[in-house]
């Protein structure tokens, strides 16, 4: 870390982590493949693909600046991960970097229009179609707004058997922003087939596809 934004993105009490990562060691093995969406500076890739060894990551980075500090973290940790340099959304095209809002863990909002820096957006379906990236088998997302804009741009990623199980940060200001609610993002989980959904914590949604479902 070389910024004392870095360092808040570490937080005094790490028990949000420790709980999160106690139930992906439960529930993830050596063939899953991971995508961390707004990976930022790796935290969640470096320590899971520590534990899994022989895990497929791909992480979504869109700022520059914190893209570099990913890859060099992977790098001190010995995991050899895709890195993409987009933002995902609903659509593809070009977005706004809003640096004027950022959050203790160091992610912003996007925005269609508006103060910042332009970073590509592209939808998750479009990004495994396209790009011949490993379709997941779980998926990390903390993109400050954008939770409802990921699924819907990633119906048939977030649909398919295969895709198990998945851990979503939800932001309930930046989502009313844009018109929508954490209850919203539960339902469409719901819909994709994810029938086990809770809350982690206040604003970590887990949701889980059983045996049957898929």
């Amino acid at each position: 870390m070389t910024s004392e934004n870095e360092h808040q993105s570490i937080p005094a009490d790490s028990g949000g982590y420790h709980e999160l990562f106690e139930d992906m060691f439960s529930e993830m093995n050596e063939r899953d493949v991971l995508f961390e969406i707004g990976a930022h500076m790796g935290i969640i890739s470096c320590v899971v693909g520590r534990h899994y060894r022989d895990l497929d990551i791909v992480c979504f980075e869109p700022n520059p600046r914190t893209r570099k500090r990913l890859e060099t973290n992977l790098k001190l940790n010995g995991l050899d991960a895709i890195v993409m340099d987009c933002a995902v959304s609903n659509s593809d095209g070009v977005m706004v970097l809003d640096t004027r809002h950022a959050s203790r863990g160091g992610a912003k909002e996007a925005h269609r229009s508006g103060q910042g820096s332009e970073i590509p957006v592209r939808t998750l379906d479009g990004v495994v179609t396209d790009d011949g990236i490993p379709s997941p088998t779980v998926i990390v997302a903390d993109i400050v707004g954008e939770e409802l804009n990921l699924l819907r741009g990633g119906l048939t990623v977030f649909s398919s058997p295969t895709t198990r199980l998945a851990y979503i940060v939800t932001h309930d200001q930046p989502l009313e922003r844009l018109g929508g609610s954490t209850q919203d993002v539960e339902k469409l989980l719901r819909r994709y087939g994810f029938d086990k959904v809770e809350h982690l914590r206040e604003n970590l949604l887990k949701a889980k596809k059983s045996e049957h479902s898929r």
